[in-house]
């Protein structure tokens, strides 16, 4: 199907200029406020019964009849097959929200596409100001190109998709927001140290600066879904409550990229996000499972309200985290 180009979508394919982001335009922070939540998890470490673990990341979005893909996950058949497993219909998903460049959360992009063929409704793409600049990894013969993205992008605009490159905060659909570029304030580095990204023309230490989230504002709070966390979850939080809504953080999901953490890094996030006062956390991915139950301590949680997000775990608004076996 194609999805006729609105002026400024024009403008970002034809000369890169992004969309700023609607928070920054008066928009008002408690207009758009979901009552119907559930979050099923489609790609993660963990998984039980016929469904797929991959390291990699996805997760389906529903909120008040609308349908949001957060990631695609890594290899190309597990999202398909894990959502006809657990029975999540991907037909209703009109938005793909990506996190970051990396493969693990994209290689699934086209082969789900190609999976929905006519049932797909998938119309936009939404990533962060940085998504399509060039990297580099070194290799034998020099270095290679290390963003696959920049090449895919011209089969999802060939396919009828609209790409939106945001550069703040964006309300996408009623009570779902993307944060676009996340500040940094707190120095939580937690991306590789072989990827290369240009910068004043030489070529540094990838900072992953596209690295976004994605919340649905609730009239209990946030839920906010990270795929690896690369400005950091600290970061992130403070982000979304200051630029878009100060509601409380009701659930934290996704990846939270600790799974190499020092003690002391541990140590202070949680001391951060218990002071954030985080009431649910579903995570999985980069997360580990050792600081997940470290986190689920010292936030003074509980196996009903802190689980690891293997595939199949939902959460949904007003009853909260429904775990698969395997994450119990």
């Amino acid at each position: 199907m194609i999805i006729p180009l609105s002026i400024a979508s024009i403008a970002t394919v034809l000369t890169g200029i992004s969309i700023p982001g609607h928070a920054d335009e008066g928009h008002d922070k408690r207009a758009g406020v979901a009552q119907n939540v559930t979050v099923t998890i489609l790609s993660s470490n963990l998984a039980n019964g016929n469904s797929v673990g991959e390291w990699g990341l996805s997760a389906l979005v529903q909120a008040d009849g609308a349908c949001v893909l957060f990631d695609a996950g890594r290899h190309p058949e597990t999202v398909i097959h894990n959502a006809d497993v657990l029975g999540a219909d991907l037909s209703c998903v009109t938005d793909l929200v990506l996190s970051h460049h990396h493969f693990d959360h994209t290689t699934g992009v086209l082969p789900i596409l190609e999976a929905l063929g006519n049932h797909s409704s998938i119309e936009r793409v939404h990533v962060a100001r940085g998504f399509f600049r060039p990297r580099r990894v070194p290799s034998r013969s020099g270095a290679e190109e290390a963003n696959q993205m920049i090449e895919e992008r011209q089969s999802l605009e060939n396919a009828g998709l609209e790409v939106i490159i945001h550069d703040g905060p964006s309300e996408i659909l009623k009570g779902v927001w993307v944060t676009g570029p996340v500040p940094r304030p707190h120095s939580e580095e937690n991306y590789p140290a072989q990827i290369r990204i240009e910068e004043s023309g030489e070529w540094v230490r990838d900072w992953v600066p596209e690295s976004q989230g994605l919340t649905i504002v609730t009239e209990k709070g946030h839920i906010v879904l990270l795929g690896c966390g690369h400005s950091g979850v600290v970061n992130m939080l403070t982000h979304v409550q200051s630029a878009i809504s100060d509601h409380p953080i009701h659930a934290l999901m996704g990846g939270l990229h600790l799974f190499n953490a020092t003690d002391q890094t541990l140590g202070w996030t949680t001391d951060r996000l218990r002071e954030i006062g985080v009431k649910h956390l579903m995570a999985g991915h980069c997360t580990g499972i050792e600081p997940l139950f470290r986190l689920r301590t010292g936030l003074n949680l509980t196996r009903q309200t802190a689980v690891v997000g293997a595939v199949g775990s939902q959460f949904v608004l007003g009853e909260g985290i429904r775990a698969t076996a395997i994450a119990m």
